[in-house]
Parts: structure tokens; C-alpha cells; sequence
């Protein structure tokens, strides 16, 4: 290519980025204003904000689609409320079971929550994701980065994906129940992270998972394989009473404090190659139902 091509090239890039960033927040204040007109009568006074956000919860509530962009919209004109939106999306997630599961508008709400929770042009940082009981159809969250998780008591239906999230406060996800499997591949929590009495139905990984406080899985049950290998905690490892059902994989992982495993009860396979434990270990009362591979054995089997 001519040296005398490539800026024109890189100009008509920016032309037409430039063109889309502008046409999609004309498309964006025109949602706005025609709401606005279809719902006041010629000459009468302008909306107010507070109106509008009143008539998108009532829209909202009633499963209408465009209430559901109405609030979008409010989020990205005014960033002081946006985590009221999300609080109003992940309230809708928690309630609604008396109509039916839903699972095609519950779907469409959490599309629309993921896509402001994930780093990109419309990314709201600083979102805490707090919806204790609510039951969530194949979320999926790898990759976003939010401040505080309160998931207890929450269901999965499908398969659960925190695959390379970062959360900044503090997680709980105490009590759920995953119908299917579940996904914490690479996540870092960067306080503490709870899934006691926690049920998985399938398979558990939080493999290189980090922690930088406690990791809580007391009470927990697995009833697939639990891969831990490569994950890092700072804090105490917590698995008091925990069952696995299938494989448990602790190869590499690296816990810097105590770990405690009193009553726990591994009833598959469990590798523990190159495990390390920074402080004390308790295994009192722990059963294994087969045998323990370490070190090389541990390696040869993963």
C-alpha cells in the first residue's frame, strides 16, 4: 500500500467510528423525547425526570420491553442512577415465579444487565450485583468486574459462568443452589468469597481462582468434580463439613493461611499434588471414600 494511503485509511476509520458514536446517542435521546411526547398532551408542561423514571419501573414491572430500554436509557444519562436501575433489573429476577419461570424475559433482563456490568462502551463501574433468592436462567457474567455479591439463597438453572470476573467487595453466594454447572475459572475476589451450604448439581471449578481474604465453602455439596487446581487464598480456606461427590482437584492451589477440612467427606478421587498450606491444616473427622494422590500421581492423573 502507498505511504500516502494509510492516513487517508485511518482517517475514514475515524469518520465513520465517529459517525456511529453519534448516531446511536441521537437513537438514545430520540427513545427519551418520544416517550416523552406520546405521553403529554399538546401544550401541556415537559415531563420531568422523576416522571419518567416512575412511568419506566411501571412499564418495567409489567414486562414491557420498552421499559426495560426506558430505564437502559436513564442509566446512560445519568450515571447517579444507575445503580438503582440495576437493583430494579436483578428485583424482577427475584420475584415473578407465580407467573411462570419466564425464562425468555428473564433472559432479555439479564442480557441487559450483563452488558453494563462487563468492560466496554457501555460499561457502569462500581455496580453491586444484590439479589438474594433470585433465580437466574444461564447467567453469565465471565469477564465482568462489579463491587459487592449477594447471591444467598440464589438458584441457577442452567449453567452459572463467572469465568474471569472481578469482583471488588465482598461475595456471598451462601446457600445456592447450581442446577447445572458452575464457572469460576480465573475470578478474582478481591475481599472475601462464601458459598456456604452451597449446592452444585454438576461440576464446581475455581481453578486459578484468587481470593485475596476467606474463602468459605463450609456445609458446601458437590455432586460433580470440584477442580481447584491453581487457585490462591490469602485468608482461611474454610471447607468444615463440605461433601464432594466426585473428583476434587487441589493440585498447585495454594492457600496462605489455615485450611480447614474437619468433617469434610471427599468421596471420589482427591489430588492434592503440590498443594500447599502457609499455616495449620485440620482434617479432623475427614473421610476420603477412595484414595488420596499426591505429588507426581497427582500430576500424571489431571
Amino acid at each position: 500500500m502507498s505511504s500516502w494511503l494509510v492516513p487517508v485509511a485511518v482517517a475514514v476509520v475515524v469518520v465513520v467510528w465517529a459517525g456511529v458514536r453519534h448516531a446511536q446517542a441521537a437513537r438514545s435521546d430520540a427513545l427519551l423525547d418520544e416517550h416523552a411526547r406520546r405521553r403529554v398532551a399538546p401544550g401541556a408542561a415537559a415531563v420531568s425526570p422523576v416522571a419518567v423514571w416512575r412511568e419506566a419501573n411501571r412499564l418495567f414491572r409489567c414486562g414491557d420491553r420498552e421499559g426495560l430500554l426506558l430505564l437502559a436509557e436513564i442509566g446512560r444519562r445519568v450515571p447517579r442512577r444507575r445503580q438503582a436501575v440495576v437493583d430494579t433489573w436483578l428485583a424482577a429476577l427475584r420475584g415473578g415465579v407465580s407467573r411462570g419461570l419466564d425464562v425468555e424475559w428473564r433472559s432479555r433482563v439479564q442480557r441487559e444487565l450483563v452488558s453494563h456490568l462487563r468492560p466496554g462502551g457501555d460499561f457502569w463501574p462500581g455496580m453491586d450485583v444484590v439479589a438474594p433468592g433470585a433465580i437466574l436462567v444461564d447467567l453469565d457474567l465471565s469477564g465482568c468486574r462489579v463491587g459487592r455479591v449477594d447471591l444467598v439463597g440464589a438458584v441457577f438453572v442452567g449453567d452459572a459462568r463467572f469465568g474471569a470476573a472481578t469482583v471488588t467487595g465482598d461475595a456471598d453466594f451462601s446457600g445456592a443452589r447450581f442446577l447445572r454447572h458452575a464457572v469460576f475459572t480465573d475470578a478474582l475476589f478481591a475481599r472475601s468469597a462464601s458459598w456456604s451450604l452451597a449446592v452444585f448439581t454438576g461440576n464446581v471449578s475455581w481453578r486459578s481462582t484468587q481470593v485475596a481474604g476467606s474463602l468459605v465453602a463450609a456445609g458446601a455439596k458437590v455432586s460433580g468434580r470440584a477442580d481447584l487446581r491453581g487457585a490462591e487464598v490469602y485468608g482461611t480456606a474454610d471447607f468444615r463439613r463440605a461433601r464432594f461427590g466426585g473428583r476434587a482437584l487441589f493440585g498447585g492451589v495454594v492457600l496462605h493461611r489455615d485450611a480447614l477440612f474437619g468433617h469434610a467427606w471427599f468421596r471420589g478421587r482427591t489430588d492434592v499434588g503440590s498443594a500447599l498450606i502457609g499455616e495449620s491444616a485440620e482434617f479432623d473427622h475427614t473421610r476420603f471414600g477412595r484414595r488420596v494422590l499426591s505429588g507426581d500421581q497427582g500430576d500424571q492423573r489431571a
